[in-house]
C-alpha cells in the first residue's frame, strides 16, 4: 500500500507540473491542436490507488460517469434519428436541451432543429471529426482515478475549452460570418446539459471563445514553447528510475542449511565435524555477508546472456586457517561460461577471520551456491 501511495503522489506531482508550465507558457495561444494534444498526453499513464477513501472517490466518480453515460443511451434511444451526409447521426429530442454531441451522434432539441441554424450542425460536427468525444472520456477517467487533484479538474476544463476553439474555427473555415457567429454564440448561452460525456455548443465561456476568434494568428515559433516537455521528462525519469540487477541476489538463498555439510580439516586431527566452535568470519559477519560480497562483484558473462545461459552453480571452498580462500572448486556445475566466474569471483576473496576449534585455529571447508539469473 506505502508503494501505491507513493506512486500516485508522484503522478499527480508530475501531471501537475506539466499542467502548470503549460498554462503559463500555451494556453493563450491559438495553436489550439497542440494545445489539445499536450493536454491529453499530460496525463498519460496515472491510475492509482490510494487506500479506503481514495477508493471510495474512485467509485463515486466512476458512478457519476456511469449515470450520465446511461442517462444519454436513453436519450439516444428516445430520439428521432435522421443519418447526415457526413454519415453522423442526427438525433432530434422533445426535451429541452442545449445540442451537444458525442461520438457519431448529434443531439438537439426539436426546437432547435426547425430553427434551421446550420451552425448548430456544424459546430457538432466539428466535434465528431475531430474526435473530441475521446479526448472527454480519457480525461474523465483519469479524472475519476485522480480526483484529488484539483489540477485534473481544471485540466479537463481548459481541454474542453480547447475543443470549443478548435469547433469555432471550423465552423468559420466553412463559411460562416465571423461576426453572425459570434452573436448566435451570444444568443445560446443559456443551459447546461449536465451530461459529463458530452461535448456541448455551450461548452466553456462565449467570452473567452470570442476573443479567441478575434485574436491574430499565433505565429508557428510560439509552438516551440512546447518543448517544456523535454526537461520535465528527463527530470521526471531521473527522479522516479532505480538501478535493477540482471540476476538475483545470492545473499538471501544463501542461507545457513545451503552454506553446510562444511568439515574441519586439522593436520593432527583429520577427523570431519559437523560443527565447530567458531565459524570463520568475513567482513565482520558470518557467509551471508560473503554471498553479499559475491553478488556485488559477480560480472554476468555477456555470451552467456546472449544464450540465456542461467543457473546456480555450486562451489567448495576451505577458508584456512590463515584467513586464506584455499581450494576453490565446482562440485555441480551449469556452464563453462558460468562456472569460470564463479571460480574467479570465490577465489578472488579478501581474507576471512579463520575459524576456531578446542582454542585453535582450523581449515572449515564450505558449500556455497552461487546463483545466475536473467531478468
Amino acid at each position: 500500500m506505502e508503494a501505491l501511495v507513493l506512486y500516485s503522489l508522484k503522478a499527480a506531482g508530475v501531471t501537475t507540473v506539466f499542467y502548470l508550465l503549460w498554462r503559463i507558457l500555451l494556453r493563450k495561444e491559438t495553436l489550439h491542436r497542440l494545445n489539445r494534444v499536450i493536454l491529453v498526453l499530460t496525463p498519460v499513464n496515472l491510475w492509482t490507488i490510494i487506500g479506503v477513501i481514495y477508493l471510495a472517490g474512485v467509485a463515486l466518480a466512476l458512478l457519476r460517469i456511469g449515470w450520465s453515460t446511461i442517462r444519454l443511451s436513453m436519450l439516444l434511444n428516445e430520439g428521432e434519428k435522421h443519418i447526415l451526409e457526413d454519415g453522423s447521426t442526427l438525433v432530434i429530442t422533445e426535451k429541452s436541451l442545449p445540442p451537444f454531441s458525442w461520438m457519431g451522434h448529434i443531439v438537439m432539441s426539436r426546437k432547435d432543429y426547425e430553427s434551421g441554424n446550420q451552425e448548430i450542425i456544424l459546430h457538432e460536427q466539428a466535434h465528431i471529426h475531430l474526435l473530441h468525444s475521446m479526448d472527454i472520456m480519457r480525461t474523465d477517467l483519469l479524472a475519476a482515478f485522480q480526483w484529488y487533484n484539483p489540477f485534473i479538474w481544471a485540466l479537463g476544463a481548459d481541454l474542453r475549452g480547447i475543443h470549443e476553439y478548435e469547433a469555432d474555427e471550423y465552423v468559420i473555415k466553412e463559411g460562416t460570418n465571423p461576426t453572425e457567429y459570434q452573436l448566435f454564440l451570444i444568443n445560446r448561452a443559456a443551459l447546461v446539459n449536465g451530461l459529463s460525456p458530452v461535448s456541448s455548443l455551450q461548452s466553456g465561456t462565449i467570452k473567452g471563445r470570442i476573443e479567441m476568434m478575434l485574436k491574430n494568428r499565433t505565429d508557428w515559433k510560439a509552438g516551440l514553447k512546447a518543448l517544456y516537455i523535454i526537461p520535465v521528462i528527463v527530470l521526471t525519469l531521473i527522479a522516479c528510475s532505480k538501478t535493477v540487477t540482471e540476476y538475483e541476489d545470492p545473499a538471501p538463498v544463501a542461507k545457513e542449511a545451503e552454506l553446510i555439510p562444511f568439515q574441519l580439516v586439522d593436520e593432527a586431527d583429520p577427523v570431519p565435524y559437523q560443527l565447530v566452535a567458531r565459524k570463520p568470519a568475513f567482513n565482520g559477519g558470518d557467509a551471508n555477508e560473503f554471498s553479499k560480497w559475491v553478488n556485488m562483484r559477480l560480472n554476468y558473462p555477456q555470451e552467456a546472456k546472449d544464450l540465456n545461459i542461467q543457473g546456480r552453480v555450486v562451489l567448495q571452498f576451505t577458508v584456512a586457517k590463515t584467513g586464506n580462500v584455499k581450494d576453490v572448486k565446482v562440485l555441480r556445475g551449469v556452464d563453462p561460461l558460468l562456472d569460470k566466474e564463479a571460480l574467479r569471483i570465490v577465489s578472488a576473496s579478501p581474507k576471512w577471520a579463520p575459524g576456531f576449534q578446542n582454542e585453535k585455529r582450523v581449515d572449515v571447508t564450505y558449500t556455497f551456491p552461487v546463483i545466475f539469473q536473467l531478468r
